[in-house]
């Protein structure tokens, strides 16, 4: 539980996947690779409850810190993927501090937030008592805003002032679609590449992590060299497809 922590504490980058699919055995695959977490996605992805439930344990089994991005405004699931063992919870448009302070409320222990009592579930999944969890759970998770429209980047400062919001992530497409007011996306292009700059060395300042999402191994690099946290690569589609077309392009009848 204490690692995806101690990694951000020691300065490490985090390198992370990006999974819509429910499939255990796909999860199993995925988590078979040097990723250090897996983000689970419910907003775009297929994951309901039951799906995500199940795969928390399946990437906790094998070493790797499951971070969810809930739907849009469900706190309610926010606690709930909490209590089933997640160690982040990304929440879509955080646009202000009410915003901000409503994930917090749902999110966190008293007195911080008013999250709940019922963490037996994920106590267990992580071989440690009730008590302890209860202890050391805010200390080892994150609660990440995303930061993905112009209002949101408006209101940057009062979002991560919010205490409880341990800093933000990085949705480089809807950004640029909220700057450029175009529904094709161009993520880290031109117009959103200096805001995104600046949301990395504002986190930074305020002691925030910067968490973003890159489609290929070349924007990972740059958003590496930017001091990005948490880096997230690729997605299903790229996953699959990149892994046929290599077996595919070895053939010599093709």
């Amino acid at each position: 539980m204490r690692r995806l922590k101690q990694l951000l504490d020691a300065g490490k980058t985090v390198l992370s996947a990006w999974c819509g699919i429910t499939d255990p055995r796909y999860l199993e695959a995925i988590a078979g690779h040097s990723f250090d977490a897996v983000v689970l996605d419910m907003q775009h992805g297929f994951f309901d409850e039951t799906s995500i439930q199940n795969g928390i344990a399946t990437l906790v089994a094998r070493g790797k810190a499951p971070l969810v991005r809930i739907p849009l405004a469900r706190w309610d699931t926010a606690s709930r993927v909490m209590d089933f063992g997640a160690l982040a919870v990304i929440a879509p448009m955080i646009n202000t501090a009410a915003d901000a302070r409503a994930l917090v409320s749902a999110t966190r222990f008293v007195p911080v937030g008013e999250r709940s009592f019922g963490p037996r579930h994920a106590a267990a999944l992580y071989g440690i008592d009730s008590n302890e969890y209860l202890d050391e759970f805010d200390h080892c998770s994150l609660v990440l805003a995303m930061i993905e429209t112009r209002e949101a980047y408006n209101n940057f400062d009062e979002i991560i002032e919010v205490e409880g919001i341990d800093g933000v992530l990085i949705g480089p497409g809807d950004l640029s679609i909220s700057f450029r007011q175009n529904r094709i996306p161009d993520a880290y292009g031109i117009d959103t590449i200096d805001v995104v700059k600046d949301v990395v060395i504002r986190c930074k300042n305020a002691g925030k992590k910067t968490a973003a999402f890159s489609i290929n191994p070349e924007v990972a690099n740059m958003l590496n060299g930017l001091g990005v946290d948490i880096i997230s690569v690729g997605v299903d589609d790229s996953y699959i497809s990149c892994g046929v077309e290599d077996h595919i392009s070895g053939l010599n009848f093709r």
